[in-house]
């Protein structure tokens, strides 16, 4: 890839999503921008760029940008919450004035993002000792770099700019030779009274990733632990996303784990979380050992209880044995309050905007229908889509995921399959349609569902044609997509949408401007954070609550061992 075009991916992942101003120093054609602009659309991202023809490019992906040597151009904006020097500063005659220059911008709690080559990397040791070193055009070091950082050169340059470093993070590419170097290195520290580990360790770092903070006092360490239970469909809207998200605030770490939890060492004054996704609780030996370490412990549910025999059969000791519950509606919410007071409501959201849809000059009109246990709620459409389908031969295609039996049931012959398949390919098939079928029946379970179709659809600017049952709180008929409340309404405003391609496509486009607008993950993160903050700081007091749901849960704790 070109070298102006390129993504640090490690660095995209740790710029806050909630930035209202980020400057990035060294932003080539804008390739990193705009991937951010998609989680944060709201963004005002500032690319500060020393060649021209970058620049121009970067200036049709960013809101603005610079031209310019950073070291020069003087930055405007009083109140930056992110400055991002991605294997930069290395190319500056001073980067230690220009980093302390740049930060006087910052905001209050503002954060730099930065990734800097690393001096003491074993390719660099090695080649100088074998007096066979010299610059590699775009290598670890190559003839451009005027600078040149150690660890504590990084360090030092960081507090001299009135930063608080909080973590760094090393970037380790395995290379050939590196266990050779090791061998023939380590019997040579003891002699020079150096640290095996830390050489080792230091040597290993091709690059750091480090993140640092304008005023330390607004870290506050939180560890947030999950053990995801289900991971084919929940677990990447409900903790993944979010997690990822969180893991950018300062002092946030995360960790999750399928099917099992291994508690991590805590580090000095955090607070601990531990999420149990979807998992279900028989005993209570596991939340106990939880206690012994002064956890808060959540429980994380997004569908009716009662779908599992065994939750009630235990009188929902998975929820009753947790300090909380986080859930993504509020009627299941209401349910599972009768047996744990404490449930925040979390609705699910897309972490990020996908591009503007493009439509193709195709005749045929698009359906897709993709779902999980889907089979009650469509057998009362099927007659009536049926229908429709043999008014327009040949004009339709549609696409079903997963479910063999809808597919088996559609009289035509423009239809394909897809089985279960990974979110990429569920999404690039839900993108290529121009209407979606979203069909829930009004019972128990489905009233305590999430409209997550509805966003997919808004966000890749397919119609949405929706029963009432969960889309109509979200959706605007008419307007955002299309309510059906009886099979004779499904048929005319299927064919309403068949017939009328300006139609779709204003839906879709008030679809997505009302998603961007309202249910992106960037405007709702913090919310779990506060919340997390908000109970751990009651952790006494659930403690006793929980004893008085769970009697014995906290008097018949484990004993530290000796």
């Amino acid at each position: 890839m070109d070298y102006y075009s390129r993504v640090n991916h490690d660095l995209l992942r740790l710029i806050p999503p909630d930035a209202a101003v980020v400057v990035e120093v060294g932003c080539g054609r804008g390739a990193l921008g705009e991937l951010h602009r998609r989680l944060n659309p709201a963004c005002r991202y500032i690319g500060l760029e020393i060649n021209p023809e970058a620049a121009a490019v970067a200036a049709g992906r960013l809101s603005e940008v610079i031209a310019g040597n950073a070291e020069e151009v003087n930055l405007d904006e009083n109140s930056i919450d992110c400055l991002v020097y991605g294997d930069v500063l290395e190319h500056m005659v001073d980067p230690w004035g220009t980093l302390k220059r740049h930060c006087a911008r910052l905001s209050t709690g503002g954060q730099v993002i930065a990734c800097i080559p690393n001096i003491q990397h074993w390719s660099v040791i090695a080649g100088l000792l074998k007096g066979q070193w010299q610059y590699q055009p775009e290598g670890l070091l190559d003839a451009t770099h005027l600078r040149f950082f150690t660890l504590d050169g990084i360090k030092d340059m960081f507090a001299k700019a009135g930063l608080a470093i909080f973590e760094i993070r090393p970037r380790v590419f395995q290379q050939a030779g590196f266990q050779e170097f090791q061998e023939t290195v380590l019997p040579i520290l003891d002699k020079l009274n150096i640290n095996k580990t830390e050489f080792i360790n230091q040597a290993s770092a091709y690059q750091y990733i480090i993140r640092a903070v304008k005023n330390p006092e607004t870290v506050s360490r939180l560890l947030l632990q999950s053990m995801l239970g289900e991971t084919k469909v929940c677990s990447r809207v409900r903790i993944t996303e979010p997690n990822s998200f969180l893991a950018t605030i300062p002092g946030v770490r995360v960790k999750s784990e399928e099917k099992k939890a291994r508690l991590d060492p805590a580090l000095p004054g955090e607070t601990k979380v531990f999420i149990w996704q979807r998992v279900f609780i028989d005993d209570i030996a596991r939340q106990q050992e939880l206690l012994r370490r002064d956890y808060l412990i959540l429980a994380e549910m997004d569908d009716d209880p009662l779908r599992w025999p065994a939750h009630q059969a235990n009188d929902f000791l998975s929820f009753r044995s947790c300090h909380g519950v986080q859930v993504s509606t509020e009627p299941l919410a209401e349910f599972l309050r009768r047996y744990n007071p404490n449930v925040a409501v979390f609705p699910n959201q897309l972490s990020y905007l996908p591009p503007p849809r493009v439509y193709g000059d195709d005749f045929r009109v698009r359906i897709f229908f993709g779902a999980l246990n889907r089979e009650d709620d469509w057998l009362p459409i099927m007659p009536e889509l049926n229908r429709v389908l043999g008014r327009y031969p040949g004009k339709i295609q549609i696409t079903v995921v997963h479910d063999r039996r809808f597919l088996e049931a559609l009289e035509t012959a423009d239809k394909e399959f897809l089985p279960f398949c990974s979110y990429q390919t569920y999404e690039a098939a839900l993108r290529n349609a121009d209407i979606a079928i979203l069909p829930l029946q009004p019972n128990r379970f489905n009233t305590m569902k999430s409209d997550l179709k509805f966003l997919e659809c808004a966000g890749l600017g397919v119609a949405a044609l929706a029963s009432p049952t969960v889309y109509e709180k979200s959706l605007a008929d008419g307007q955002t997509g299309l309510i059906y409340r009886t099979p004779k309404q499904f048929g005319e405003k299927l064919s309403a949408l068949i017939e009328d391609s300006g139609l779709r496509r204003s839906i879709a486009a008030n679809a997505y401007a009302w998603v961007a607008q309202n249910r992106l993950l960037c405007r709702h993160y913090r919310e779990r954070y506060d919340w997390y903050q908000t109970m751990a700081a009651r952790l006494p007091e659930l403690n006793q609550s929980l004893e008085q749901r769970v009697p014995g849960i906290l008097s018949r704790l484990p004993q530290l061992p000796s």
